[in-house]
């Protein structure tokens, strides 16, 4: 099969973590209400203080209620986004997944068009970006300039469609990095040297955030340092680096 059509309700389910972002989580919703619980989503609470359930109970419609579940850590590790990708990955059911942090929101037309695109099957997947509001102080670097509402930036290295199957044959996450920030660098390495990548094109793309808009659009409740993590992956380099063996590590719960 050269390509294959993302056009049945099982094919595909969209995974999201959450971390104290309560603001950024309704307007998921918001969006996740529009797509009329015609896709299955999985939002992973990584342990925050302010849960994600509350939040999901009190805006999610009843279509959207029917296409959710809703996991929790069971413990709160900074920087656990790790844990939680691997954990999504391995509770969801379908072949393709769409993973994306939660300041990524996927509109519901682009996802129509999507699941009318013709995907090869041995590739992953990055989509346009469209910054929306003015730059904070992460988006400082975007190819647009900083007072700009709307427009076009670059892919965002960590959102992403993949077959399932793929996601584990590169390995998943190592769990090592929970604590630290940019674990998803390695992860990335892995991946990309088994497949090749395309970005989609055309009116296929994501909304990213920014805290002139939405106050909590990034995340700043754990330390952006990115030493700890360049640290790490220098140790894990010297000590001769391998592939992740453990998966799972956190203690987690199912709580919709």
């Amino acid at each position: 099969m050269d390509h294959e059509v993302l056009d049945s309700l099982g094919s595909l389910t969209l995974c999201v973590p959450f971390y104290r972002q309560p603001l950024m989580l309704a307007r998921q919703l918001e969006e996740w209400n529009k797509y009329d619980g015609t896709l299955p989503v999985i939002l992973w609470d990584d342990g925050s203080p302010e849960p994600a359930l509350p939040i999901v109970k009190k805006l999610a419609s009843k279509a959207t209620l029917k296409s959710l579940a809703v996991y929790r850590t069971d413990i709160d590790v900074k920087w656990a986004r790790e844990f939680a990708r691997n954990a999504m990955a391995k509770v969801a059911t379908t072949d393709w997944l769409l993973m994306a942090d939660i300041d990524h929101v996927f509109p519901a037309e682009s996802l129509r068009l999507l699941r009318g695109t013709p995907l090869r099957p041995k590739y992953w997947f990055r989509f346009r970006r469209m910054r929306v509001g003015k730059a904070d102080e992460t988006r400082k670097k975007d190819p647009i300039p900083n007072d700009v509402e709307f427009g076009e930036v670059h892919p965002h290295i960590d959102s992403y469609l993949i077959r399932a199957k793929h996601f584990w044959k590169s390995g998943g996450y190592n769990e090592k990095f929970c604590g630290v920030l940019g674990g998803g660098n390695e992860f990335l390495r892995r991946l990309q040297a088994l497949y090749p990548v395309e970005v989609l094109t055309g009116d296929i793309f994501m909304h990213v955030y920014t805290r002139s808009v939405i106050n909590d659009a990034s995340d700043w409740a754990c330390s952006r340092d990115t030493k700890p993590g360049k640290d790490l992956w220098r140790s894990i380099q010297k000590a001769g680096w391998q592939p992740p063996t453990e998966w799972l590590t956190l203690p987690w719960s199912r709580v919709l």
